[in-house]
């Protein structure tokens, strides 16, 4: 041992005319010498890692009850824009210019692992000018779309449709989506005759058949378009492009779901009754197809709050999760159809849906949070929600319901990640072998030992935990899946009780031997060129693979530490290897 390190450790006083050292002494100490140096060393090497707020990282997984599935996760990858498209004088960051602007992905993946994401487009972030001026602000003009001299973040008119073959390593964007540089004049005009990136869109949802058949839906607000996808994304396959839904009112957020073949659900939310349905109420309307297009059913209300939908893939089962009114307070609800969503239209029809089933009540109304339905094919469903008792800025809390009998019956508790944080926007996938993953923006209040609350400075992050087989009263191991914080509480933010920074939602996926995990998720970077107290707005993907331990693996420039495993063995072997 050099001189600059440790000489001796001593213990009591030892005469070496009577006493000699003890061997078990010299062991015990020699492990106490090894065990704190590594300590030392991890300290120094994870001491940045454990400010990010990660409180769980730090809990004996034994305090959670249920039998916890991890995951090794990757490094995120942002969105990419077309290369014709990068224009560094757009207002983006430095180093950001080559990638989608964007918010509340959608996210989903065909039985061969290809994987299809779309995202809100920055409707501000179309030019400097803007169609609907003065109402919302700014100069009255077009909006353009990749357009020389115009700081634009769109590559095309429609929404974003980004596709990856494989498993998420890299991304694309999928056949008939080429860039379309121009004006709002050029979009019209390749409605007719363009290609499916010219169809004006604001957002959209995928689904995809038992067929592997992609559905890819865009709302103009006013209606929808349909594009159709073969070969993961790789192949247009609509009779046309822009083929117009012909629904029967405006909408806002659609939902989208797919079985068997050529069967296609939407969830529509036209926020009012349309005229052509005087015969029925409600804000949620739902619409069949058993042809892959239009002509879809008309005129079947849900009536109720926010909503989404899913479906078995090749079974009969479709399921709706869906606030019980467009109330404060009251139950999240779950409509179940035993027969594809057959018996909904032409007229007000109840058709195969059973009557709503309570799965667990509502306490507060958390902003745009919808309450998610996920599925498999052996008949396990799975709702989550976002609950606000405490109000909009208080602490959160997260409800799980689970069937196990294609929603025949429930046990529904509360999942809540933090003593006391907001868990925003929680999503749910299932594997065939009941894995249950759930992933949620998470803010913890307590997050670097602080004790207030909603309060500037806090960071967000992105979180996951999966269970095998969960049961009443069972408790996810929520861990951090990106160490990049997705956004920063704001002193705007704060004085105004704004928690809207990351917008409505985002979705994950399960591989289709569940051996992996996808989420789509969306990060904030920089200030926003046009809109005040808005970021620039980015969409991320990680993958996660199957693992008996969380991790997370990073090789960024700014942060290329690789986080070592050291197995107990090999720290004792170094004093005592009869015992390894």
């Amino acid at each position: 041992m050099s001189e600059e390190g440790i000489d001796a450790v001593l213990v009591g006083t030892l005469n070496p005319e009577t006493e000699s050292p003890s061997n078990e002494l010299n062991i015990a100490l020699g492990s106490t010498v090894a065990i704190s140096f590594i300590f030392l060393l991890l300290a120094a090497i994870l001491g940045p890692a454990l400010t990010t707020g990660d409180k769980a990282n730090d809990v004996d997984e034994s305090e959670f009850q249920g039998e916890q599935v991890y995951f090794t996760w990757n490094e995120p990858e942002y969105m990419p824009r077309h290369d014709e498209c990068i224009d560094p004088d757009n207002g983006q960051d430095a180093g950001y210019e080559g990638y989608g602007i964007g918010y509340e992905p959608s996210l989903s993946i065909d039985s061969q692992g290809n994987l299809f994401v779309t995202a809100h487009k920055d409707l501000r972030w179309g030019g400097e000018t803007n169609p609907f001026a003065p109402l919302i602000g700014g100069e009255l003009g077009s909006w353009y779309a990749c357009e020389d001299g115009e700081m634009t973040s769109w590559d095309y008119w429609a929404s974003w449709f980004w596709i990856s073959n494989d498993n998420g390593e890299t991304w694309s964007h999928g056949d008939n989506f080429n860039p379309t540089p121009g004006n709002l004049a050029n979009s019209v005009a390749g409605t007719f005759t363009g290609a499916g990136s010219e169809c004006l869109g604001d957002e959209g949802d995928i689904a995809v058949d038992a067929n592997d058949v992609v559905y890819y839906l865009d709302t103009t607000l006013e209606d929808n378009w349909w594009h159709m996808f073969e070969d993961g994304g790789n192949t247009y396959i609509s009779p046309s492009v822009c083929e117009r839904m012909n629904t029967m009112a405006a909408d806002d957020r659609p939902w989208v779901a797919a079985q068997g073949d050529g069967i296609i659900h939407y969830l529509g939310n036209s926020g009012a009754s349309p005229p052509e349905c005087t015969g029925d109420f409600g804000r949620y309307w739902y619409y069949h197809s058993e042809t892959g297009r239009a002509p879809f059913s008309q005129c079947y209300s849900m009536p109720g709050g926010w909503s989404t939908l899913s479906s078995q893939n090749n079974g009969p089962y479709v399921f709706v999760a869906q606030e019980d009114a467009d109330s404060d307070s009251g139950t999240v609800h779950v409509r179940v159809s035993d027969d594809y969503g057959r018996g909904t239209g032409p007229g007000p029809s109840d058709g195969s849906w059973a009557a709503p089933f309570d799965v667990g009540p509502r306490e507060g109304n958390c902003p745009e949070g919808y309450p998610v339905v996920n599925n498999n094919e052996g008949g396990m469903v799975v709702v989550t929600w976002a609950d606000c008792p405490n109000g909009n800025t208080g602490a959160w809390e997260m409800r799980v319901a689970v069937s196990y009998d294609n929603g025949t019956n429930w046990s529904s508790w509360n999942a809540t990640a933090f003593d006391r944080g907001i868990n925003m926007y929680p999503f749910v996938s299932i594997t065939e072998d009941q894995v249950v993953s759930l992933a949620f923006y998470g803010l913890d209040f307590d997050q670097n030992n602080s004790e207030d609350g909603y309060v500037a400075g806090k960071d967000w992050f992105l979180y996951a935990g999966a269970l095998k087989e969960p049961q009443e009263g069972d408790v996810w191991d929520f861990r951090i899946v990106d160490p990049t914080p997705l956004h920063t509480v704001t002193a705007y933010e704060e004085s105004s009780g704004d928690t809207h920074a990351l917008h409505d939602f985002f979705e994950t996926v399960m591989s289709p031997d569940g051996s992996w995990m996808g989420i789509a998720y969306q990060e904030n970077i920089g200030l926003h060129p046009f809109e005040e107290n808005e970021e620039q707005r980015y969409i991320k993907f990680v993958r996660g693979d199957m693992s008996a331990s969380h991790s997370i693996i990073s090789n960024t420039e700014s942060n290329n530490i690789e986080m070592p495993f050291l197995n107990p063995c090999d720290i004792i072997a170094s004093v005592r290897p009869d015992l390894c």
